[in-house]
């Protein structure tokens, strides 16, 4: 997307429609290479990312693909399909290429619960494919706490936790990917904590 896009998405969405706030923003800035993690409530939540980086891609469930158009559309912005319903091979090699062919900024976002958990939903089951990414292109990944009061006109609040380093040697072993991808969602939803002290302070 080009700035003309990013800026109406920033003013339309992130001022207009919903009224977002970032914490800890500087996490993201000082990386140029990195997998972003957000929890997953609203089909905005791109959105409120979108904004605030440089040459990002989306990974999207390929149910999203089917009208031709709008695929055209979404590949034309870097969004491409994953299978949530397989181990989608494809799209993992397709996500660790782009960093592999972009030696400048390349930000990848990828939701590793894989769909939508709505409000009085439990947390979702974690997946391993953020961290197998992050491990094959040796790039760090960003967690990030989205509110999940996303309704129109209401503040929503984006907050970026610390990098996780991820080791090329994890993948070596499934188990080890595993508890890495558990971490990795334990530490999202900490910083709903950390919204929470905030909000009381």
């Amino acid at each position: 997307m080009g700035k003309p896009m990013k800026m109406a998405i920033n003013v339309i969405i992130c001022h207009l429609l919903f009224r977002v706030k970032y914490q800890n923003l500087t996490e993201l800035e000082n990386l140029n290479r990195c997998v972003i993690c957000p929890n997953h409530t609203s089909i905005f939540d791109p959105f409120f990312i979108y904004p605030k980086t440089d040459n990002l891609h989306i990974m999207a469930k390929a149910e999203i693909f089917k009208n031709k158009l709008l695929a055209k559309l979404f590949l034309h912005y870097n969004v491409f399909p994953v299978d949530r319903n397989k181990v989608d091979v494809k799209s993992t090699l397709t996500a660790t290429n782009i960093f592999k062919e972009n030696t400048g900024n390349v930000q990848f976002l990828i939701f590793p619960e894989g769909k939508v958990i709505k409000k009085n939903e439990p947390i979702g089951k974690v997946r391993n494919g953020a961290v197998f990414v992050a491990g094959t292109a040796n790039v760090p990944i960003l967690p990030v706490y989205i509110s999940r009061n996303v309704r129109p006109f209401r503040k929503i609040t984006v907050t970026f936790g610390r990098p996780m380093e991820i080791d090329k040697e994890i993948l070596e072993s499934k188990d080890i990917i595993r508890e890495k991808s558990k971490e990795l969602l334990d530490n999202i939803y900490k910083l709903k904590e950390e919204q929470d002290e905030r909000k009381n302070i």
